[in-house]
C-alpha cells in the first residue's frame, strides 16, 4: 500500500510486496499533458514570434510602431477574457470535444496568418488563435489537477510551465530565423503539422473528466469581465500618450466592471468564475507573485529582440542566436524544477528564483551596450526564473480544495495573461517614450533605444522586489499554517 509523503521525502510508493519503486507518472498522463501543451505552446510561440517580424509588418502593411503593437495586446486581451468560461466548458462539455475543437478553432486562425494580405485580416487571425488557446491553456492545467497524484503535479506542471515561461522567449528566436531565410507567413504555415500531430495524440489519450454537472454562463457577467480587463489592457498600452485624466477615468472604469463582477460572482449560485478561490490567502498572493513574475518575463521579451535590432545593430538572425542559449535553459530548467518540487516546498524555491532574477535584472541594466553580457545574463535569467513560475503556479493551486480546481485554474490563467499582456503594454511604452525623449536631446538611434532599454528594466526591477516580499509572505504563511503543496 502507498505511504503519504510531504514535499520533503522523496517520492516513493510500498507496493504490497514491500518494494520501493519510484513514483512514475503515468505515461497516457504524459502523452495527454504533451498534446495539450503542444497547442498551448504554439498560441504562445505565434505571440512572441511576430515581435521579431513588427519591423516587416510595418513596412508591409504601412503602420506604426503602435498598431502592429495590438497584435500581441490584442490577443492577449481576448485569450484574458476567454480563459473565465474555462469552468463552465469543463463542466459542460465532453473534454475531447473541448480538444478538438481548440485545435479546429486555433487552426482556422492559423491558415487566416499564413494566408493574411492585410493587417486587419492578420489581427483578426490572432484572435481567432486567442479563443482556441483559451480553451486549451485552463483545459490543460484541470486535468493535471483532476488526474496527477498530488505529489506529481510539481513535475507536470513543470510541463506546463515551459509554455508560459519558454515559448515567450523561444518566439523571437523561431520568427528571426523564419524571417531570415523565408518570410512571416511561414511562422503560420510550419505550426500546421505540429497542430495536426497534437490533435492525433489529444484524440488518443484524452480523458473524459466531465463530472456530469449542470453547467451555466451568465452573459452579463462575461460582459463585465469582457470590458474590465479590456480597460486594464487598454490603459496600460496607452500610458504614455494620453492625457492623464483620460487614463484616469479609464482605470476607474475597469475598477467599478471588475469590482460589480466579483459582487456578481458572489451572490449568483452558478459564478462565471467562483472568486472564492482569493479567500484563499496562499492562493491569492501566489497568484500575484506569478503574476509579476510573467509580467517581468514578457517585458523583457519584449524588450531585448528591439534592444538587439535597433540598439546594438543586429540582425534578425544573429538576435535569435544570442537568445537561442537561454531559451534552451528556461525549458530544461522548467522539468528540472518540476523534478525538485518532488522533494522541497515550493516557497523554498521562490526565495532562490526571485533574488536571483533580480540580480540578472541589475545585470541586464547595468551592461546592456554589450552583447555578449546580455547573452549571459538571459542564459542565467530564463532557468533561475523556472525557479518562480512553476512553483508559484504549482503552490497556489494546491492550496485550493478539489472542487474548486477549474475555478482556480481559470482564475490563475486568465490573471497570467493579463500580467503578461501588461508587462508588454508597459514595456513598450516605456522603451518608446525614454527613446523618443532621447532622440529629441540629441542621441542617435542606437543610443537612444539602449539607453530606454535601462530605464524601461527599472520597473521590472520594482516589479521583483514586491514579488520577494510576498515570497517572505508566503513563507510565514506556510510556517503558521502547513499548506499542502
Amino acid at each position: 500500500m502507498g505511504v503519504t509523503t510531504t514535499d520533503n521525502t522523496a517520492a516513493f510508493d510500498i507496493t504490497a510486496q514491500g518494494k520501493a519503486r519510484p513514483d512514475r507518472v503515468d505515461a497516457k498522463l504524459m502523452v495527454t499533458v504533451v498534446s495539450l501543451a503542444a497547442l498551448t505552446f504554439l498560441g504562445v510561440l505565434s505571440e512572441t514570434s511576430l515581435n521579431i517580424a513588427y519591423s516587416d509588418l510595418m513596412r508591409e502593411f504601412s503602420i506604426t510602431a503602435s498598431t502592429v503593437q495590438w497584435l500581441t495586446t490584442g490577443y492577449l486581451l481576448l485569450l484574458a477574457i476567454a480563459i473565465p468560461s474555462s469552468p463552465f466548458l469543463v463542466r459542460k462539455f465532453a473534454t475531447r470535444t473541448l480538444f478538438l475543437a481548440a485545435i479546429a478553432v486555433f487552426t482556422v486562425g492559423t491558415l487566416f496568418g499564413a494566408f493574411a494580405f492585410s493587417f486587419p485580416m492578420l489581427l483578426a487571425a490572432r484572435l481567432v488563435m486567442a479563443v482556441g488557446t483559451g480553451v486549451s491553456m485552463p483545459l490543460l492545467t484541470t486535468i493535471v489537477l483532476e488526474r496527477a497524484p498530488l505529489r506529481q503535479r510539481g513535475m507536470l506542471l513543470g510541463v506546463v510551465a515551459m509554455v508560459t515561461s519558454v515559448a515567450p522567449a523561444l518566439g523571437p528566436v523561431y520568427g528571426g530565423m523564419v524571417v531570415e531565410y523565408l518570410n512571416w507567413h511561414w511562422i503560420f504555415y510550419i505550426m500546421v503539422p505540429f497542430l495536426i500531430a497534437a490533435a492525433v495524440m489529444g484524440v488518443m489519450t484524452i480523458p473524459d473528466i466531465r463530472k456530469g454537472e449542470e453547467a451555466y454562463i451568465s452573459v452579463p457577467s462575461l460582459l463585465l469581465v469582457a470590458v474590465g480587463l479590456a480597460c486594464v489592457i487598454v490603459a496600460c498600452s496607452f500610458c504614455g500618450s494620453w492625457p492623464p485624466a483620460m487614463l484616469a477615468g479609464v482605470a476607474a472604469f475597469a475598477v467599478v466592471c471588475l469590482g460589480a463582477f466579483a459582487a456578481m460572482q458572489l451572490r449568483t449560485d452558478r459564478p462565471l468564475l467562483n472568486v472564492r478561490v482569493f479567500a484563499h490567502p496562499g492562493f491569492s498572493i501566489g497568484v500575484v507573485v506569478l503574476m509579476l513574475m510573467q509580467a517581468t518575463v514578457l517585458g523583457i521579451n519584449f524588450l531585448l529582440p528591439i534592444l538587439l535590432q535597433r540598439g546594438l545593430g543586429r540582425s534578425s538572425m544573429v538576435s535569435a542566436l544570442i537568445l537561442l542559449p537561454g531559451a534552451v535553459c528556461g525549458a530544461v530548467m522548467s522539468m528540472i524544477v518540476g523534478r525538485l518540487l518532488r522533494v522541497h516546498r515550493a516557497t523554498g524555491l521562490l526565495l532562490i528564483g526571485i533574488p536571483g532574477v533580480l540580480v540578472l535584472e541589475l545585470v541586464l541594466l547595468a551592461v546592456p551596450q554589450y552583447w555578449w553580457a546580455v547573452m549571459i545574463a538571459y542564459m542565467l535569467l530564463m532557468p533561475v526564473a523556472g525557479f518562480v513560475q512553476v512553483p508559484a503556479q504549482t503552490h497556489s493551486l494546491n492550496q485550493l480544495p478539489e472542487r474548486l480546481n477549474a475555478d482556480g485554474s481559470a482564475a490563475l490563467n486568465t490573471l497570467q495573461q493579463l500580467a503578461g499582456a501588461i508587462g508588454t503594454a508597459v514595456a513598450s511604452t516605456l522603451m518608446d517614450g525614454f527613446a523618443s525623449s532621447a532622440i529629441a536631446s540629441g542621441a542617435d538611434q542606437a543610443t537612444a533605444y539602449v539607453s530606454s532599454f535601462s530605464s524601461g528594466m527599472v520597473a521590472f526591477v520594482v516589479a521583483l522586489a514586491v514579488a520577494m516580499a510576498l515570497a517572505f509572505l508566503l513563507r510565514r504563511l506556510e510556517r503558521a499554517t502547513p499548506a499542502r503543496g
